[in-house]
């Protein structure tokens, strides 16, 4: 009857977590959070590595982006009225500059995010289908973090892992720790487009330079050395990051005004789910 009870309230619990939705308080704190200041969370084991594949070749996933950019979302309980706040300006950030939309799940959606503290920081790659994964845990909690997870949802890769990215970067594999290659492979597709757009050193979805390593060493070096020590270091979209998600989603009231580069895709191995967290010490 105990284990009974015990399995029961468990339940009561995790399902009182999933109804939770950030509210017009936590959007109201938003607007005092710094997004100049970025804490990178201090890990260096490979459980912070997530990556989940399905079978398929690389191809674009045209037919894996969030139907008319609207996203349904739960939330954990378990976040502080200050990490909402992050949570609630990342979003906010979204809904002013891209025609994406967080929405709160409603009992018709089928598909939608579930953002939870669980181990490290990631987020499963554009639309799965039914109920996908975001990782925050506490030391993820970070503007720029959170903007990086959530731009691996709505589908979009890591910069150095573009098709054309040996023009711009050396990936240095013998630094990279064990269990972690798969973060540096390169993505290929017969159809890949970046929008016209080149590569970006300066993305919120580039790496920094020695991210994964497992000796302190260089895991990725810009072929333009004055950019190695650069990348990766972005607290806020780009340009090219804002532009490349309207032109995906083809939100043409908010291309207007953007400039820079392109420096994202929305493609990745077709019928493979990635599952994309932080490394290292920084996000994945």
């Amino acid at each position: 009857m105990l284990l009974r009870s015990s399995i029961v309230f468990l339940f009561t619990i995790l399902f009182a977590e999933a109804q939770e939705f950030l509210t017009s308080q936590d959007f109201f704190n938003a607007q005092f959070v710094d997004t100049s200041k970025h804490v990178k969370p201090n890990v260096n084991d490979v459980r912070y590595h997530r990556r989940r594949y399905r079978r398929g070749s690389v191809v674009a996933l045209e037919m894996d982006k969030w139907p008319n950019g609207r996203i349904p979302y739960l939330l954990s309980s378990a976040y502080s009225t200050e990490q909402r706040a992050v949570l609630a300006k990342a979003i906010s950030s979204y809904n002013a500059k891209t025609c994406i939309r967080f929405v709160p799940k409603q009992p018709t959606d089928r598909d939608y995010v579930m953002i939870s503290k669980l181990e490290g920081c990631y987020a499963d790659f554009a639309r799965v289908g039914g109920r996908q994964q975001v990782s925050l845990a506490d030391e993820c909690v970070d503007y720029a973090t959170v903007i990086h997870e959530l731009m691996h949802v709505i589908g979009f890769i890591h910069e150095h892992q573009r098709d054309d990215r040996d023009g711009f970067v050396t990936i240095l594999w013998s630094n990279i720790i064990e269990g972690a290659n798969t973060d540096f492979d390169k993505l290929i597709s017969t159809g890949l487009s970046h929008y016209g757009e080149q590569y970006d050193y300066f993305s919120i979805m580039h790496y920094e330079r020695n991210e994964g390593s497992r000796n302190g060493g260089n895991t990725i070096e810009a072929k333009q050395s004055a950019f190695t020590h650069l990348m990766g270091k972005s607290t806020e979209f780009t340009s090219s990051d804002l532009k490349r998600i309207n032109k995906a989603y083809q939100c043409y009231g908010y291309l207007s005004g953007t400039s820079g580069t392109l420096s994202q895709n929305r493609f990745a191995p077709s019928g493979q789910q990635q599952n994309f967290g932080w490394f290292g010490q920084r996000r994945k």
